[in-house]
């Protein structure tokens, strides 16, 4: 279908995922469209599918085709599935500017500041007061979520209203910011909507996820009634919850203690930004020996199961302040991720052998999620009364089940996952054309693609093992010495023969039966040795190991 729009929208992450969030909006014709991009996201890797990976992030490579014609980026919070990337990603981003609220924005320079990028291009915005980028006009609103200044962005085109809502919920006592104003999304209802790009999480949830303040009466009871030490682990970036579970500590006579410099850095910067106020005092690390731990109480990193979170290391006993043992207590203040259940509980089962108590969700009521459920959404849909739904920051079931509801809430809907573009101001919301999508993964410090085949060799050697062979040969081919060979992640001897030395005679013998023409060519002769040392490990052992082979030809003189 030809794509004839002036509006459209575009995932690159988040759609069809929880996590890794960056959407694109467009607005004129295709050869000459503007652009904005609404959040900068990461997600975090999985041992399983990429090992020795840290973080996840969009691929761009459709960024980088839009270049300049990229006017601003706006982003709607700080939690890192909505910026981690964008200090990483900055270099591939002609932007002019990036925007958000002043918490995060800080947040966004320390980020672009750790990578070496420009602080000076990132703008510090005021609630309700329009951004211009360009076609696109911004305008910034509070909304109830579990970080400081979360947004939702009203953006104004001349071909309509479009409306993003971040992450959000409907809280009517927050912990800290204001409530969501529904009267005000009414009246941005009453003006019209063209189209609504809502968050899905908790789509599959009835009722509403409920308020933090609710949460205190369990929590003072748990840690009342603990014996020794209490630590407390949530993402860094909930500031809310960290709020909570600090004042709740301090009423039950514990002194807090931080461990992790990510929540360190966010309780600093929320301080700092005037966003968070009144949290109780935090006990400096040279004092935390000096006490009693019955009066102390800990909040830490490390939710998530990452190996190398403060929690992970005090479970190995690697933590070099913190200390936990028999009788102490640890409470999973949040929710985990799908995909890291497996890291998840087993620093459950490392805590529980040590015998340290773990308190999660499934047990007490010690979490409450900071995205709206069910009834939450369809609030934030009677207020708004949008012509055109697509769903946004879900898996792929969560879009359908959104988009399913979205239609009895007066929506035409559309499932869009990433890299459908999606026509907003014809008749009907339609996909007239596919973007390449894909991950950036940071492998240490560098960042690799998915077809980069890096991720892909690793994999396959954790699958089947690696061989590596050094053969030494004169300018006809004869063998100077036996083949070395080194095998990795295989059976020493898989039936009762050195598999290592099996492979260096085969090798020797297919080389001294080569023919000579075979043998003239550098690259003959590594196929001939990947393929014997290949098809040796596979008799014995059932397995095709990746091979590599380093051919040394010497010369006479």
């Amino acid at each position: 279908m030809a794509d004839t729009a002036n509006i459209v929208y575009v995932a690159l992450g988040g759609a069809g995922e929880i996590g890794m969030n960056m959407y694109l909006y467009g607005y004129g014709p295709v050869k000459d469209r503007r652009w904005i991009m609404v959040d900068c996201g990461v997600s975090f890797g999985d041992m399983d599918s990429a090992p020795g990976v840290d973080l996840v992030m969009p691929d761009v490579s459709f960024v980088q085709e839009i270049g300049d014609r990229l006017e601003a980026v706006f982003i709607t919070h700080a939690h890192e599935d909505h910026v981690g990337a964008i200090g990483r990603l900055w270099p591939r981003i002609k932007a002019k500017f990036i925007a958000a609220p002043r918490f995060t924005a800080e947040i966004i320079r320390r980020k672009m500041q750790e990578a070496g990028q420009p602080t000076q291009v990132v703008k510090t915005v005021k609630w309700d007061s329009p951004v211009e980028a360009g076609p696109f006009r911004v305008t910034f609103l509070p909304v109830t979520h579990s970080i400081p200044d979360p947004a939702m962005l009203v953006i104004d085109t001349p071909g309509g209203r479009l409306v993003h809502t971040g992450d959000f919920k409907l809280d009517p006592d927050p912990v800290i910011g204001e409530p969501t104003d529904m009267e005000r999304l009414k009246r941005i209802g009453d003006e019209g909507v063209l189209a609504l790009m809502c968050d899905s999480t908790n789509i599959f949830e009835e009722g509403e996820s409920g308020g933090e303040q609710p949460l205190r009466p369990h929590l003072k009871r748990i840690i009342t009634g603990a014996k020794g030490a209490v630590a407390a682990t949530t993402f860094a970036s909930n500031v809310g919850r960290l709020k909570t579970l600090a004042e709740v500590a301090t009423e039950c006579g514990r002194s807090v203690a931080l461990a992790g410099r990510a929540m360190s850095r966010m309780i600093e910067t929320a301080l700092e930004t005037g966003a968070l106020k009144g949290f109780p005092p935090i006990v400096p690390e040279d004092r935390i020996r000096d006490i009693p731990a019955e009066n102390l109480f800990y909040l830490i990193t490390g939710s998530q199961g990452e190996g190398r979170a403060a929690l992970a290391r005090i479970a190995d006993g690697s933590h070099p302040t913190v200390k936990l043992k028999a009788g102490d207590l640890v409470i999973f203040s949040s929710k985990t991720i799908p995909g890291n259940e497996k890291g998840v509980y087993g620093l459950y089962n490392r805590l529980s052998e040590q015998g340290i108590e773990v308190i999660d969700d499934d047990m007490e009521p010690v979490h409450v999620s900071g995205h709206g459920r069910r009834e939450e959404i369809e609030k934030i849909y009677r207020a708004l009364r949008p012509q055109i739904a697509a769903p946004i920051h879900g898996e792929h079931r969560h879009l359908v089940e959104h988009a399913g509801l979205a239609k009895g809430w007066g929506a035409a809907s559309i499932v869009a996952p990433n890299g459908s573009m999606v026509a907003l101001d014809l008749n009907k919301p339609k996909i007239v054309s596919h973007v390449e999508t894909g991950k950036l993964f940071l492998d240490g410090e560098v960042l690799v693609g998915a077809l980069d085949g890096v991720i892909r060799d690793r994999l396959k050697m954790a699958r089947q093992g690696h061989v590596a062979v050094s053969v030494v040969i004169d300018e006809d081919g004869e063998l100077f010495a036996d083949p070395q060979v080194k095998v990795t992640g295989a059976p020493v001897k898989p039936r009762g023969e050195a598999l290592d030395a099996l492979i260096s005679d085969r090798i020797d013998h297919a080389i001294s039966t080569a023919s000579k023409r075979e043998l003239r060519s550098d690259d003959k002769v590594q196929e001939l040795v990947e393929r014997v040392a290949r098809r040796a490990a596979q008799e014995v052992w059932g397995k095709k190991p990746v091979t590599s082979v380093m051919v040394t030809r010497l010369e006479s003189e």
